[in-house]
């Protein structure tokens, strides 16, 4: 797997643990609110804290999306060089042409998980 991926890999579970801390934060504020064992001080500390978390969790996926389509625009290239080494070297075309294939795939890849990420969803 390359960097790229590993980066948005990385990314992406960042911006699902903070999806879940936010969703945490948002039962606490139910259980603040209905009064079992909370102050008003406690909510408010409880809905910032859910505010930084939602924040959080949009910025790691806003990350996650840009990672996953600067690694579709660097398979697009790396598949053009292919393209090109395809055609100045006939006796390895085959290789080239599949490699090709192999990095225009990853990027198709790659603008769904930024597609997904966009949206908020899991690819």
């Amino acid at each position: 797997m390359s960097e790229s991926h590993d980066a948005a890999g990385r990314a992406a579970e960042r911006a699902r643990s903070a999806g879940r801390r936010a969703q945490e934060l948002g039962q606490r504020l139910t259980r603040l609110a209905s009064g079992q064992g909370s102050d008003a001080v406690d909510l408010e500390v409880a809905e910032e804290h859910a505010e930084q978390a939602a924040d959080h969790a949009r910025a790691s996926r806003e990350s996650s999306r840009s990672g996953h389509e600067r690694a579709a625009r660097t398979h697009e290239r790396t598949a053009e060089v292919h393209e090109r080494a395809a055609q100045a070297d006939p006796a390895h075309a085959e290789a080239h042409r599949r490699s090709a294939w192999e990095h225009r795939a990853a990027a198709a890849i790659d603008r769904a998980q930024a597609r997904a990420d966009a949206d908020g969803e899991r690819p």
